[in-house]
């Protein structure tokens, strides 16, 4: 059979991209205490939501990156859920707008997104649909950017305006997913998810 390319891959891969370039320029806007960080952050938040949607159902079916498995596709929303939520709350008043003392609240958003994205990837990895050890890539980088997220996080509390709320570096994770998706889109092919294949074993056991 001939491989076609994975739409959901790619499309999501680049959705993430595009959100990393924003979190990127919005982490520079923080540093540089420029307000246009509120709509780069709101603009990089819905990209995030927009991924979360394309990988939980796929464009087809069978590119679900969850298998659309009720828990793995809940995971997904409610990262995509949280990063919109966390980006409101930053464009409002407690938010940017409050200067140095949201920063910390902030981090500590930036770890909880990084979290559940971490929850994603392991449904991911659990249920097999992208085929190993490429589904490795993406929970070693975030696993990474989660690390990153913490150390960020200790900025403010340490070393009180040492630094905006988000890094550079962890803003720079979710890019490299994005390529690592965009690259298995048009190289590899969705695998059947292994609860399937278990199911259909012991179907065929008892048939």
């Amino acid at each position: 059979m001939q491989r076609t390319t994975v739409w959901s891959w790619l499309i999501g891969g680049l959705l993430l991209l595009l959100q990393s370039a924003l979190a990127v320029l919005a982490s520079l806007a923080v540093q540089a205490d420029d307000p246009v960080s509120v709509p780069l952050e709101l603009g990089g938040a819905l990209l995030v939501a927009a991924a979360c949607v394309v990988y939980a159902f796929g464009v087809r079916a069978h590119e679900s990156v969850v298998a659309r498995h009720p828990a793995g596709m809940g995971v997904l929303f409610l990262l995509a859920a949280f990063v919109v939520a966390h980006a409101v709350w930053w464009a409002g008043p407690t938010g940017y707008a409050a200067g140095a003392g949201a920063e910390s609240t902030a981090a500590l958003g930036d770890v909880v997104a990084f979290v559940l994205a971490i929850g994603g990837a392991i449904a991911i990895l659990r249920l097999g649909v992208i085929p190993q050890p490429w589904s490795r890539i993406p929970l070693a980088a975030l696993v990474l950017g989660l690390l990153l997220a913490i150390v960020f996080a200790a900025v403010p509390v340490v070393a009180p305006g040492a630094g905006g709320p988000v890094g550079v570096l962890p803003a720079t994770i979710p890019g490299v997913v994005g390529i690592v998706s965009m690259v298995l889109a048009v190289t590899t092919s969705p695998a059947a998810p292994r609860e399937t294949t278990a199911a259909a074993g012991a179907t065929a056991r008892h048939g």
